[in-house]
């Protein structure tokens, strides 16, 4: 009967409790103290695998049973029987009150309701909701909301509703577009009474609604719906910090760029678009030594592979690129990585595709024909990755085609398989033909997989670098990516540093932006300086532009200021130790290299939506987001003391910033680190100078770290790195510094004291 399910318990272990009515199967899943997965799915239906849980697992792992639970550490909690159901009490102390009347969950903390399922049904268990599975929970009028991936808007998603799916959104608002590039359908959630994170494991199109919809039958309620034919969802309880770094160690570590990629990445479209993109590029390496510029890649845009007015993946255009090879080591000869873009997709006109489409390759229509779509500049048909075969042939391609010409990276782009035909099918996991748009991030996941298995096998020393525009948290495991194709703007650059933060919330740490804008028209001086400026502080700082008027957003695209943007990159290179340092936190402790205040910091005086950031743990940054402004203001929050140009403060109050867009910028650095900084030459051919400043407490002691290695291997996982650990007493007229380093790279560190405090420095080796 509609809108009456009696559940009973079938089945049971200290780990998972099974319940049952009728054909429907509910299952609850104690994965960690503070993890409870909930799987609503119905008997004899087939479950299509994740790629997402990978709890300490390999990067690049095949698919997983979503129903599996190897690899997580388990929870025993207590149960007990009530009238209505059980009480299950985890070891955290959450206790979850499970009704078996329609199947409801209550999750209660300190004998509050953190959240539970909306009465008197909350699952689409008899179509009583129409189509798709849905799952209801209750609302708070004043909660706020985090995540959901690269979503537009502020922080808090709050009183909005979503599109979960990836979309080639270019020129998009960074304001209120959605949806974008990537298919997150993870968020944190804050009420009065504490918090919690979902996490909803599916690949098919999903919707968010955080409070757009009212029901006069309802309390107040949020929902999600899904395409797919089940329900899986991950409960996540702790702090907001606690919640996210469980959800990425959940998920898989996110993989650790090389150091060459956090210095200066070129990029422009406008290059490789010309007739004469062979010239284009070796003017570019002649400018960027002739100003001394230090720049380590340059993503090379899709125009080298043109035929005509059209783009052909791995095909390089002869005219333009005679000798692949030999314009691949012209910059390798220069230090300066190229990061080709390639897409998944094959034009029709593509010399490949008959070839291609006779293997049967392809996404396929139901008669078995390739499914031709819209793709750039004519109609393609996608590669089905989920096919050995086609999966194999893009692997051997990126390699002959790019990694056998000196290549050692790559740009994964264009690959939101926009595809929303039913009729169009892919090979599936072993289940047979299923429809393509259930697992679009999915052949995203696969395509970034076989670009990373072709570059570990090439080049099996070096970790792969490879950037992807599109996908699902799995990608974080291989790639980093950016927000993809943004507008030219002010608006943007407003908007586009929430999207960044929000990435960072949604458990994917090394982003960036295309600094400058995408699309558009060529910025203006303020805005370029206004873009350089706030990328100064992010994982991926890279200029990329496709100006309407054909021309490049370069860092001397403005004669005048050139010296000044010069001294914006020369602080970049300063930062390099830090930023890589903490890159490495990033990756061994699941903690955001970018964060909004508040993930560290309960203090109520911080506002969500502002111009700071955390960058590591020890920075605080604040940038000019908007035209004509020069005089900003900080918070410092409570909890710590900062120091800026060597000037102490303490937390809890504003300081007055005068930015022009000229500047350098300055950042607060928190009190209690020691703080690596390079302070060799700057430039094309740059020299590095460890130097580490102590930013001392006024009183008391501390432990800061640093890491280091060769910035290309992994050879720091058998100890072959630099791994400082200093212990700080700070006393009234002395800071005595004891460092021991526990890798096996030595390292007689440079170690000096803020220049502000005067008193005695002491420092001693404990090695």
């Amino acid at each position: 009967m509609k809108f009456n399910h009696n559940f009973k318990l079938v089945d049971y272990t200290d780990n998972y409790r099974l319940y049952a009515c009728d054909d429907v199967n509910a299952r609850l899943d104690f994965v960690e103290e503070n993890i409870v997965r909930v799987a609503i799915y119905r008997h004899g239906e087939d479950i299509l695998p994740t790629f997402c849980i990978n709890p300490y697992g390999q990067p690049n792992s095949p698919a997983r049973n979503r129903l599996d639970t190897e690899g997580f550490h388990f929870d025993t909690p207590e149960v007990e029987n009530t009238d209505n159901g059980e009480k299950i009490t985890l070891t955290s102390g959450i206790e979850m009150d499970v009704d078996f009347h329609n199947f409801l969950l209550s999750f209660i903390d300190d004998g509050e309701v953190l959240f539970e399922d909306r009465r008197p049904l909350s699952y689409n268990l008899e179509n009583e909701f129409g189509r798709g599975y849905y799952h209801y929970i209750s609302r708070e009028e004043d909660e706020k909301i985090f995540g959901l991936g690269d979503k537009s808007g502020f922080m808090d998603k709050a009183g909005r509703s979503f599109r979960i799916e990836t979309t080639d959104a270019l020129g998009y608002d960074a304001e209120s577009s959605d949806p974008l590039y990537k298919h997150i359908p993870f968020y944190i959630c804050e009420n009065s009474v504490g918090n919690y994170g979902i996490f909803y494991d599916t690949s098919a199109t999903s919707y968010m609604d955080f409070g757009v919809e009212i029901n006069n039958y309802y309390q107040p309620y949020k929902f999600f719906k899904t395409e797919d034919n089940c329900i899986v969802y991950y409960v996540i309880f702790g702090s907001k910090l606690e919640i996210l770094r469980s959800f990425a160690r959940m998920c898989g570590k996110q993989a650790f760029p090389p150091k060459w990629s956090f210095d200066y990445c070129a990029s422009t479209m406008a290059y490789t678009d010309a007739e004469n993109a062979g010239e284009q590029m070796q003017g570019f390496l002649d400018k960027v030594k002739d100003l001394d510029f230090s720049c380590s890649g340059f993503y090379l845009s899709s125009g080298y592979t043109s035929i005509g007015n059209q783009r052909c993946v791995f095909n390089w255009n002869k005219d333009k690129f005679p000798d692949p090879a030999a314009f691949v080591k012209s910059y390798e000869d220069s230090n300066i990585h190229l990061i080709p873009n390639i897409k998944p997709a094959f034009l029709t006109t593509h010399p490949m595709y008959g070839m291609i489409a006779e293997k049967g390759l392809f996404v396929k229509n139901e008669d078995g024909t390739p499914f031709v779509t819209q793709f750039w500049d004519g109609l393609g048909s996608y590669l089905d990755f989920t096919n050995k075969e086609a999966y194999d042939f893009w692997g051997s391609q990126v390699t002959e085609k790019l990694l056998d010409n000196g290549i050692v990276a790559t740009w994964n782009d264009n690959n939101e398989f926009d595809i929303k035909d039913s009729d169009a099918t892919v090979k599936g996991f072993g289940f047979g033909k299923i429809r393509a748009r259930d697992v679009r991030p999915d052949l995203t996941y696969l395509m970034v997989k076989s670009s990373y298995e072709a570059q570990r096998k090439k080049h099996p020393e070096l970790r792969p670098f490879l950037s992807t525009r599109s996908g699902n948290i799995a990608v974080r495991r291989m790639a980093q990516t950016w927000s993809g194709d943004n507008m030219t703007s002010f608006h943007d650059l407003y908007y586009g540093h929430y999207i960044g933060l929000t990435l960072s919330m949604s458990g994917m740490f090394f982003y960036g932006h295309d600094l400058g804008g995408f699309a558009g028209e060529m910025p203006s001086k303020e805005l370029l300086l206004r873009w350089i400026q706030h990328g100064l502080f992010e994982p991926r700082f890279t200029i990329h532009s496709w100006n309407t008027d054909g021309t490049a957003t370069m860092p001397w695209t403005y004669e005048d200021v050139i010296d000044d943007v010069r001294g914006i990159f020369a602080q970049r290179k300063q930062l390099i130790p830090y930023l890589y340092s903490s890159a490495y936190n990033s990756v061994s402790y699941d903690e955001p290299m970018n964060a909004p205040l508040f993930l560290y910091y309960d203090d109520e005086d911080i506002e969500e939506d502002c111009e700071s950031f955390l960058v590591g743990r020890d920075v605080l940054a604040t940038c000019v987001l908007d035209e004509g402004i020069e005089n900003i203001s900080a918070y410092l929050p409570e909890g710590d003391d900062w120091y800026l140009d060597g000037k102490f403060y303490k937390g809890g109050q504003n300081v007055s910033l005068h930015i022009p867009p000229t500047s350098k910028m300055p950042y607060f650095i928190r009190s209690g680190c020691v703080f690596p900084t390079d302070e060799g030459k700057y430039g094309f051919e740059s020299e590095q100078k460890l130097v580490f400043t102590v930013y001392p407490l006024e009183t008391g002691f501390f432990q800061s770290s640093f890491f280091d290695d060769d910035g290309e291997t992994f050879e720091y996982k058998r100890g072959n790195c630099t791994r400082l650990i200093f212990s700080v007493v700070c006393e009234k007229d002395k800071v005595s510094v004891f460092y021991k380093n526990i890798g096996k790279v030595h390292i007689t560190p440079d170690i000096k004291l803020v220049g502000s405090d005067d008193r005695k420095l002491i420092i001693e080796s404990r090695d």
